[in-house]
């Protein structure tokens, strides 16, 4: 069985400690719902890193998260997770069927499932793009969806940022689907349903998010100047931000919304400023694009271990990525990639067809245009022009 009597004993141990310190770092707040006994399928959003610990305080018993595999590679800690609360491994970026297999296994068993669709943190404070898998998977448990908000998530923990804000958080159930009303919908309707319950906007609640350095780390984030359209020349420091090229600046508010007197600097949002920068990357021609960033760490993932290969520079160019030092070199072509991925705050993963690669940098490191580069470069090579970047 997947399901384990150590798990309910886990998740009634570890609630109370959550519920304070989630509390004191985070300010967040949330009530107990009750639910009639049998399996559910929940879904949330994924502003933070510890969204799946804010939603299991609103629901009494465990909950088996599908999390990214990169979790299972932490020695000494993997093991513990896996015994306390075993969640259900899946490969980031990729179609994985043993994590259906495994979902599937828990409903049988009574077990609630907990995922975000998105698969991945939201850089611009909206919903990511969700793979429509998602519906054909609620459609297969044929189990009551509940569908739950984290507010305040992009407020208080921004992923560009690794400082926490103080604010307002809160979680709660926005709409459960029952199993009939599953059975009667299509999967367009499902999906829409979805999409318009599980996206938040935190700019819209009104809250202001205190703290020092509100844009610093913007730069992990935001790798197109939307002034003189120049790549990687982003700079923070403090509340404050701009182009190192055109010189262009910009103040990032308590109010999540940008303040300039710079009338070349057109956005109000982060939401606004990143659909300028995936609009700029569909339209740029990508296949003249390189750059290079120092100071990453490549690791390889061998049998839930991190192996460290190379501490030294990324390059990137429309064929390969290399990654080197002054004694060693690593070329990963891109016909061996199968997809690249982002995990924790910038963290990039490089899936290939016989393991995977971690890369490594520092906070201000932008994997995210990895991501999108390599991305535009396949639909470009499709011919697709308004394909999915990846995240």
């Amino acid at each position: 069985m997947w399901t384990k009597f150590r798990h309910k004993v886990a998740f009634a141990f570890l609630r109370p400690i959550f519920r304070v310190y989630l509390r004191l770092k985070y300010g967040f707040r949330t009530k107990k719902y009750r639910l009639e006994k049998g399996p559910y399928l929940l879904l949330f959003n994924h502003p933070t890193n510890l969204d799946p610990l804010m939603m299991a305080l609103s629901f009494k018993g465990p909950i088996y998260f599908m999390t990214n595999d990169d979790l299972f590679n932490i020695p000494f800690v993997s093991p513990l997770i896996r015994y306390l609360v075993a969640p259900i491994p899946k490969a980031k970026a990729v179609k994985d069927i043993n994590a259906v297999k495994n979902c599937i296994r828990v409903a049988r068993e009574g077990g609630k499932i907990g995922i975000s669709p998105e698969g991945n943190r939201n850089y611009s404070g909206h919903l990511n793009y969700i793979d429509k898998a998602i519906v054909k998977l609620i459609k297969l448990l044929k189990v009551p969806v509940i569908l739950y908000n984290i507010k305040g998530g992009f407020g208080v923990n921004p992923r560009f940022s690794r400082v926490i804000r103080k604010g307002k958080m809160s979680g709660e159930v926005n709409r459960i689907l029952s199993a009939s009303e599953i059975k009667e919908y299509s999967e367009d309707e499902i999906y829409t349903i979805l999409i318009k319950a599980l996206d938040v906007n935190d700019v819209e609640l009104g809250y202001k998010y205190k703290g020092k350095a509100l844009a610093e780390n913007l730069e992990s984030a935001f790798y197109t100047c939307p002034v003189c359209n120049d790549l990687r020349k982003i700079e923070s420091k403090g509340n404050f931000f701009g182009c190192m090229e055109c010189g262009f600046q910009a103040e990032y508010t308590e109010d999540l919304v940008f303040r300039t007197k710079d009338k070349r600097f057109k956005f109000k949002t982060v939401s606004e400023y990143y659909a300028f920068q995936e609009a700029f990357i569909r339209n740029a021609d990508v296949m003249k694009i390189s750059f290079q960033d120092q100071g990453v760490i490549l690791n390889q993932i061998i049998s839930h271990r991190r192996k460290k290969l190379i501490e030294g520079s990324l390059s990137f160019n429309h064929k390969q990525m290399v990654i080197s030092d002054e004694e060693n070199e690593k070329i990963i072509n891109f016909k061996e990639i199968t997809s690249l991925a982002i995990v924790y705050q910038n963290t990039l993963i490089i899936n290939v067809e016989n393991g995977s690669y971690q890369v490594l940098g520092n906070a201000s490191f932008n994997a995210l245009k990895y991501v999108h580069l390599f991305n535009q470069i396949k639909n470009f090579e499709k011919g697709v022009n308004d394909g999915f970047l990846g995240i």
